[in-house]
């Protein structure tokens, strides 16, 4: 069994994507807890909107870049 080109790159953009997930919502938490900026809540709100991004966008591209990579 073989995967097409589409899927293994949306496989590797998932895989992408969760680890941009795990990383920018460590970013966030640590945001969050710091003393000094203006408004942390929002600015970790912000970043972990993008994190969800992340792991929604990258599959996606993955599944149509990974044709042009893979074939």
């Amino acid at each position: 069994m073989t995967l097409s080109p589409a899927i293994l790159g949306a496989l590797v953009g998932a895989v992408l994507g969760i680890v941009g997930l795990i990383s920018l919502r460590a970013v966030a938490d640590r945001v969050e807890n710091m003393k000094g900026t203006n408004d942390p809540k929002t600015a970790a709100q912000v970043l972990r909107i993008a994190a969800l991004g992340d792991l929604i966008l990258f599959p996606v591209v993955g599944f149509f870049v990974g044709p042009m990579l893979f074939t």
